[in-house]
């Protein structure tokens, strides 16, 4: 064989080389892109979720501030009450005086 049949043999060999190379290097690339996809994918789940978590928030905030208010609601009617035993008391206490004097 003669240099210049070498050379080419050579320059063939290395072509198929690179070839095979840039080959797997595009396989690799596609297995990210597919990657790329089911992150995408994972992520627009994930972003979902925390939509739904954020709605949730929002109604447990907005019951919490209904039991709030009940709550408010509750301890003025126990100082009505208190008020109202109290007032009862002292009437009894008067009725007790008025019984005696009788």
């Amino acid at each position: 064989m003669n240099t210049k049949s070498t050379a080419v043999e050579e320059a063939r060999s290395d072509i198929r080389e690179r070839a095979q190379a840039t080959v797997g290097d595009l396989g690799a690339l596609a297995q990210e892109v597919a990657g790329g996809s089911e992150l995408r994918d994972l992520l627009a789940r994930a972003a979902k979720q925390t939509a739904a978590l954020d709605a949730c928030i929002k109604e447990t905030q907005q019951s919490l501030a209904a039991s709030q208010a009940t709550v408010v609601r509750l301890a003025e009617r126990v100082d009505s009450a208190n008020e109202q035993w109290r007032a009862l008391a002292k009437t009894v206490d008067v009725v007790k005086v008025a019984c005696a004097d009788i």
